[in-house]
């Protein structure tokens, strides 16, 4: 990566390499001096007039749907581009692996029939200074009137008064894009907060004149609240209107759903590659705290704004993304891990759905990380007080300890602590032997017998525990001998073994 002051410029530098719109003032906007003095210069790119303005190319993407985004436009001018975008009105996934449905309305590529939710509507990208043209369609099979703010258009309502469209109708913007940033658009027609709330959000990214540095991956995020009621027996959820108002989400998710970018749907990366997330807090009210456990984030541009001329944060382990904004994130794949992305507000991750996960895949380096085995005198403290947590973390977990009794530690959910997040990880016992977990974290676990691969288990049924609140325990007696392996349902990276002799 190359240094900080190569990757931004100066802002003598920037004025230099890109002419800027200055605006005159009369004689009275100078207090009376009459010298006609200048506004200082702004970041505002020099427009080149609509008349002269060319097409871009036919073949360049503008539109992808979450978490791909759409490729930088490979030119160094500017040009006029058009997206068309659809208004979808119906039922979504909201929890697939609990069966849970919503009512979601969002947008659409225009006439893609293999899309029928639009929870987030597609990422949009085009370059500071190109001319975008919108159309919105709302097909006359819809309910209600929508519209499109887009928080990277400068224009009255970012559009959405010129949006306005009933069922059966389009309507179409020509907008010019002044800022590079990742930026965040929503419906603003009816009951805003409603038809935010519902899904119908997006991303634009609208990438500098000078082009940020390569990356190996980019990927759009999209965190969004979801307040309906508890599923019924259908797996309905109802829309809850008073939660709207009181801020009280049944679900915090990434990119419209839980697990859209976990389990089986993780953001892949190699050892020695560098991924760059764009992200949008789509709210509608929490502000998020976008952490990487496992990792850093080796590049941050706080707010999502990539002008030249802003300082980037180097090594950072959280960022917090207000309600309405983003921030551009940058990893590095340094060991083979599973790097689990949440909302570090923990509760909105773990309980409520705001986790992702990248699997990076190659050798291990025993220069970055490894797990080695604990000093053999115990030392190496220096007089450090022994508490119930450190002492499972010197837990041979290859070697079965004669007990009935397992501990769930706090802190288990981490999978930094994996390898002793059930304590002692394997024990031995005896046919007939009832064996007890006790829950001392501060969330909910299972005890679900079957085998994991640390990021999906797989349930055999021989003992299920449903969830074991913070506090409560769990017990099972073993009939039969044999080796059973378990795991934690909601925290695959949790496994224990049970020797019946």
């Amino acid at each position: 990566m190359e240094s900080t002051k190569m990757q931004r410029r100066t802002i003598l530098g920037m004025l230099a390499a890109t002419p800027v719109v200055v605006a005159a003032c009369s004689d009275n906007d100078t207090g009376g001096d009459g010298a006609g003095a200048q506004v200082a210069a702004d970041v505002v790119p020099q427009m080149v007039p609509l008349s002269a303005l060319k097409d871009a190319d036919p073949g360049e993407v503008h539109l992808a749907y979450a978490p791909a985004v759409p490729p930088p436009a490979q030119r160094s001018e500017p040009r006029r581009f058009d997206v068309h975008l659809e208004v979808v009105e119906g039922m979504g996934d909201l929890d697939p692996s609990n069966n849970v449905m919503t009512e979601m309305w969002g947008f659409k590529v225009f006439g893609d029939k293999n899309k029928t939710t639009g929870a987030p509507g597609p990422v949009v990208r085009g370059r500071v200074g190109d001319v975008v043209r919108v159309t919105l369609t709302n097909p006359k099979s819809n309910m209600h009137p929508h519209n499109i703010d887009f928080h990277a258009v400068t224009g009255m309502h970012g559009g959405a008064s010129d949006l306005l469209v009933p069922p059966g109708e389009s309507a179409a913007i020509q907008a010019r894009l002044l800022y590079p940033g990742a930026f965040m658009y929503h419906c603003a027609a009816e009951d805003v907060p409603m038809h935010i709330a519902m899904g119908m959000y997006g991303m634009f990214i609208v990438d500098p004149a000078e082009p940020l540095p390569k990356a190996e991956h980019e990927w759009a995020v999209m965190q969004s609240e979801w307040f309906v009621d508890e599923p019924g027996s259908d797996g309905m959820a109802t829309f809850n209107r008073q939660n709207v108002t009181d801020e009280n989400p049944r679900y915090v998710t990434f990119n419209g759903s839980v697990g859209a970018i976990a389990d089986d749907n993780a953001l892949k990366m190699k050892v020695g590659e560098r991924a760059r997330i764009y992200f949008v807090n789509e709210g509608l009210n929490l502000t998020s705290n976008f952490h990487p456990i496992g990792s850093q984030w080796d590049v941050v541009y706080p707010e999502a704004a990539t002008h030249p001329d802003n300082v980037v944060i180097r090594g950072s382990q959280s960022t917090s993304v207000v309600a309405g904004g983003g921030t551009v994130v940058e990893m590095l794949g340094m060991t083979p891990s599973m790097v689990v992305l949440v909302d570090h507000a923990l509760a909105r991750a773990f309980d409520k759905g705001a986790i992702g996960h990248v699997m990076i895949d190659g050798p291990e380096d025993p220069e970055v990380y490894s797990k080695i085995e604990p000093p053999k005198d115990g030392g190496g403290g220096g007089g450090e007080v022994v508490t119930p947590t450190t002492a499972a973390a010197a837990v041979d977990p290859s070697k079965p300890v004669e007990t009935n009794e397992v501990t769930i530690i706090k802190g288990a959910f981490d999978p930094a602590n994996a390898d002793r997040a059930y304590t002692p990880p394997t024990i031995k016992v005896a046919v007939g032997d009832k064996v007890t977990w006790s829950n001392e974290d501060t969330i909910f676990h299972t005890v679900d017998s079957g085998t994991s691969d640390g990021s999906k288990g797989e349930p055999d049924g021989k003992f299920k525990s449903g969830n074991i609140e913070a506090g409560d325990t769990f017990s099972y007696t073993f009939t039969e001998a044999g080796e059973f392996t378990y795991f934690c349902e909601p925290h695959p990276w949790m496994i224990g073994k049970v020797i019946v002799a």
